[in-house]
């Protein structure tokens, strides 16, 4: 099994991605956490793009100095930038020097034949050999470049001394079996890269959605790094996505036979902390991150987890410690899925009977989706309750007041055996006062694990991790058109979930008429 260098370029490509530029306090908290993840070289940005960015590198440079990965920063071919751009990095440090190899960049960048630019990469990494400990030298829009050439270019660079020559398909354009094609030709061309002398990496752009299918080709086909970046940010249409290629890996050894040192526990983890210090989205279908990856409304997938709860779920999702399984109950749910619900609920098993009216009630409730609050207060006209279960409580009314730094909720409520009720909640955000309103209507503490939410005016779809008395993670997710309301639903559907757990907390909304 031979060993596979995962390169992570999030602090470089991704902060590059239009609109995505980081908050450079941001980018040494991100590096430490791919480091902690087992990312072997982290490339911290472009220096001298900025001297924001010069002083971002040189801050994420000294973060990683207790952590076996490499820290690597990129400049242009030149000497005054190579020389500028080296004094940032420690002994162990890789300088990534770009150049493109392509007929249609050499003249619209460098205008210069193909003979002068490996004059130029030839001198260019010798320069920078004398400065740095390892030199990574680019081949930017390899894929549209004459493959001869190409191998000429990569010999040659080796010999100047390049301990890694990069392969960009820097616009999407290759399929696997293209990327195979050249992996393969390269492999067998350069000496090299067969003997080792050094490593032959690649560089895959997601323009036609074949990033991560083409990084595992490479891998197949005996490249020895890969570039990647989390949730696949990036130029464009972004990069390989540095989760999904690990997960494959984890997944089929016996196709790619490599070693990482990747983690697989904390890939969802650093996904999730990515999206939420930089306001990214991953989406419900998003492989491995999206909230939808574990959730199941058809009835025929329902079914199959009532035999068992392996059943429908990737193993993918398994290894990486994904999102949280949830049931969804909607017109396309069956009998299982009532049956799963009251479980996991802790309700009175219904029989067969209720267990179809129950069904037919939601299938004709014309509700996208079926609430964990809505289907509690369908199991209480079913008397389907446990003796110690309180009504649940639903929301009737809703209201925010948002200025500069203070925001006011306000939350009309009842229950069935209760009148209604007004709750206020404060915070300096609307979710803090949501969060106060609920606390003063349960006595449940509720924290916000996350929150994510697609849509536009008039129609949003909210999903929300939350974790209760830090004790009981609830994952829920709603459809509306009052993104504040909808939090607060989400909220009350988590106290309606367990306040059963938590006796001497019930108020008096929870026990009135009792």
């Amino acid at each position: 099994m031979r060993r596979m260098i995962i390169f992570d370029t999030t602090l470089r490509d991704g902060d590059q991605a239009a609109g995505f530029a980081f908050d450079q306090k941001i980018k040494p908290a991100l590096a430490v956490a791919l480091a902690e993840a087992g990312v072997d070289i982290i490339e911290a940005g472009f220096p001298l793009s900025s001297q924001a960015d010069f002083n971002a590198c040189l801050n994420i440079v000294t973060a990683l100095k207790d952590f076996s990965a490499q820290a690597a920063v990129i400049c242009r071919g030149k000497m005054s930038e190579i020389r500028k751009t080296a004094s940032i990095l420690d002994d162990t440090g890789i300088l990534h020097v770009t150049l493109p190899v392509s007929d249609a960049h050499l003249a619209a960048f460098l205008n210069i034949s193909r003979t002068q630019l490996i004059e130029k990469a030839i001198k260019m990494v010798s320069f920078a050999s004398g400065l740095v400990s390892s030199v990574e030298i680019g081949a930017e829009d390899a894929t549209h470049s004459d493959f001869n050439f190409l191998c000429e270019y990569c010999h040659a660079v080796i010999e100047a001394g390049a301990s890694v020559v990069n392969i960009a398909d820097t616009t999407g354009l290759f399929v696997p079996s293209q990327i195979i094609s050249l992996v393969t030709l390269l492999r067998r061309q350069v000496s090299g890269f067969s003997s080792g002398q050094a490593r032959l990496s690649i560089h895959c752009h997601n323009d036609a959605g074949l990033a991560v299918a083409n990084t595992l080709a490479a891998i197949e086909a005996g490249c020895d790094q890969i570039e990647v970046t989390v949730g696949g940010i990036g130029e464009r249409s972004g990069n390989a996505v540095l989760e999904e290629v690990a997960a494959n890996l984890f997944v089929h050894p016996e196709i790619y036979n490599v070693s990482t040192r990747l983690h697989a526990e904390q890939l969802s983890g650093l996904a999730d902390y990515f999206y939420s210090v930089t306001g990214i989205s991953p989406g419900p279908m998003k492989p491995l991150t999206g909230w939808n990856v574990c959730a199941h409304a058809s009835g025929l997938h329902q079914k199959g987890l009532v035999h068992s709860s392996d059943n429908y779920l990737p193993e993918a999702v398994r290894i990486c410690n994904a999102i949280p399984k949830r049931i969804v109950l909607s017109r396309h749910s069956g009998k299982a899925g009532i049956q799963l619900m009251a479980e996991q609920l802790g309700l009175n098993k219904p029989n067969n009977t209720v267990t179809e009216q129950l069904l037919n009630h939601i299938k004709e409730s014309g509700l996208r989706t079926f609430g964990i609050t809505e289907f509690l207060k369908l199991a209480s006209e079913y008397n389907l309750l446990p003796v110690d279960f309180p009504q649940p409580v639903f929301c009737i009314g809703f209201s925010e007041y948002c200025t500069d730094g203070y925001c006011r909720v306000t939350g009309t409520i009842t229950s069935s055996i209760s009148k209604e009720q007004t709750v206020i909640g404060e915070g300096l955000t609307v979710e803090l006062a949501v969060l106060d309103a609920v606390k003063k209507v349960s006595g449940l503490s509720i924290r916000l694990n996350k929150t994510e939410s697609i849509g536009k005016e008039g129609q949003f779809h909210l999903y929300a991790e939350m974790l209760v008395e830090d004790q009981m993670m609830i994952t829920v997710s709603r459809f509306g058109f009052h993104l504040s309301r909808l939090l607060f639903e989400c909220c009350l559907d988590a106290v309606n979930r367990v306040p059963q757990k938590h006796p001497t907390k019930k108020t008096a909304l929870f026990t009135q008429n009792k």
